[in-house]
């Protein structure tokens, strides 16, 4: 019997992520093209890393690189959490691509 409520809480839950929409987001998901597995999208990172890029091209020395890749508009739509974890996943991202650009940088002047 102990089961039976186990299996209801499961279904509910189920039941609860249909209704919400969470398998359409994970379908519309699942059409961009992934350039890593738990990564962003191709086309958004490829995006991103030309931000980067342009950042790191201008010799200039950059103050708030996150900033300039946050998006404004769902930052501000946020709770306090959702914004510090949007900002650490950005900095994530920076690294990853500031060390792409760099090693790009770096294969071309051997070349």
């Amino acid at each position: 019997m102990k089961n039976d409520g186990e299996l209801k809480k499961l279904a509910q839950s189920a039941k609860n992520r249909m209704k919400s929409g969470y398998w359409q987001g994970m379908k519309n998901a699942a059409e961009a093209p992934i350039a890593e597995e738990g990564s962003l999208g191709y086309a958004i990172e490829e995006e991103m890393y030309a931000k980067v890029r342009e950042m790191l091209g201008e010799n200039e020395c950059v103050l708030d690189p996150i900033g300039r890749l946050m998006d404004q508009k769902i930052y501000e739509k946020m709770s306090p959490t959702a914004r510090t974890r949007y900002v650490l996943e950005l900095s994530k991202i920076y690294v990853k691509l500031k060390e792409r650009y760099y090693r790009e940088k770096n294969r071309k002047q051997l070349s």
